[in-house]
């Protein structure tokens, strides 16, 4: 009989064991089960997020050459310049880029009553087919007035102050217009009389960060070279630079000063769409990403490596390890033929 209940007892104990040991061989297996579908659920629901998160960032997309690229279209414009946007909004309204995804912006300089009212109502006439913004800027400063009046546009000895005021005004509008959904930054010249109506998707083509093509006149139904502010550094004008002091600036076009640079104007334009790395450019026509701007690169108004404004802009650029393109043969054209250098 004891030993009956031993067994008994031995069989209760051995049976509260095995019980014991399913209830610790459960634990491993569905409790961490449970936490471990947590963490996956977590996981999941961090990863749609971040997905989520990202399809609302808009990505420079350096491959796609689409038509879908945002463009910011960016012009100066001085009082004296209202007579040439007749040519201006021609050039626009030819362009077959999509105006939905084109965006304008102007910057008139030191405005009157009469020029702010006509800027506006060429812009309201003319209905470009996208957004425009329209912005002054006075320059409150004797020096710079005198030396932007159109009187002055040919005197050698101010262009230094002329090109470090439209500097100014063009880092004024960039950081003024510039929005996060624009992919490209075209900057226009308004006397520009005509460029290819598919200037924009020529450009971003090249797939460059800075591109600009050739600018030429029209005189007797022959092309002429007109924009000299597109150059290749020679090694002569390397060793012109060590001989002159650092905030000298260096002007091209002007018979006073000869610089000894390759210029972009006297290469073959022959050759298609062949591109040719600039250490300059000119402001006439450049179309460069968004990009460059947004880290920092803008238009000096101060010396920078013997150069202001755009010149001055591709200089800074190269230095920060961009690249900056000119299209010989690709090209656009301009009016009047005189020579001007802003």
């Amino acid at each position: 009989m004891t030993r009956l209940k031993n067994r008994g007892l031995l069989a209760a104990i051995i049976g509260g064991l095995l019980f014991l040991t399913c209830l610790l061989v459960q634990i491993p297996y569905c409790q961490p089960k449970q936490a471990l579908q947590g963490e996956e659920a977590l996981a999941d629901t961090v990863v749609r997020q971040a997905a989520e998160h990202f399809d609302h960032v808009t990505f420079e997309n350096l491959d796609d050459k689409s038509t879908h690229n945002e463009v910011l279209i960016l012009t100066l414009l001085k009082p004296d310049m209202i007579p040439h946007l007749d040519n201006y909004f021609r050039t626009l309204k030819s362009l077959t880029y999509p105006k939905d995804k084109l965006s304008f912006a102007v910057l008139l300089m030191n405005p009157t009553p009469t020029s702010t009212h006509a800027i506006r109502h060429r812009f309201e006439r003319a209905r470009p087919g996208a957004q425009v913004k329209i912005y002054t800027k006075t320059f409150d400063d004797d020096a710079i007035t005198f030396a932007m009046a159109p009187s002055q546009e040919t005197v050698y000895e101010l262009q230094p102050l002329r090109q470090s005021s439209l500097a100014r005004a063009r880092n004024y509008l960039i950081q003024s217009a510039l929005l996060d959904k624009h992919d490209y930054v075209l900057w226009l010249d308004p006397r520009l009389t005509s460029a290819p109506p598919t200037l924009l998707q020529d450009l971003i083509q090249v797939d460059a960060d800075i591109v600009v093509p050739n600018t030429l006149s029209r005189q007797d139904n022959e092309e002429w070279g007109h924009d000299k502010r597109n150059w290749q550094e020679t090694d002569l004008s390397r060793t012109l630079q060590d001989e002159v002091p650092e905030d000298f600036v260096f002007m091209e076009g002007w018979i006073e000063f000869v610089t000894h640079r390759l210029l972009m104007m006297d290469m073959p334009s022959d050759v298609g769409m062949k591109k040719v790395a600039l250490d300059g450019i000119s402001p006439r026509c450049i179309l460069t990403r968004a990009s460059v701007h947004r880290e920092g690169i803008l238009f000096p108004p101060f010396p920078y490596q013997h150069q202001i404004d755009s010149e001055g802009f591709a200089k800074a650029a190269r230095a920060s390890g961009y690249q900056v393109y000119g299209l010989p043969g690709y090209k656009v054209y301009y009016d009047p033929p005189e020579s001007h250098q802003d």
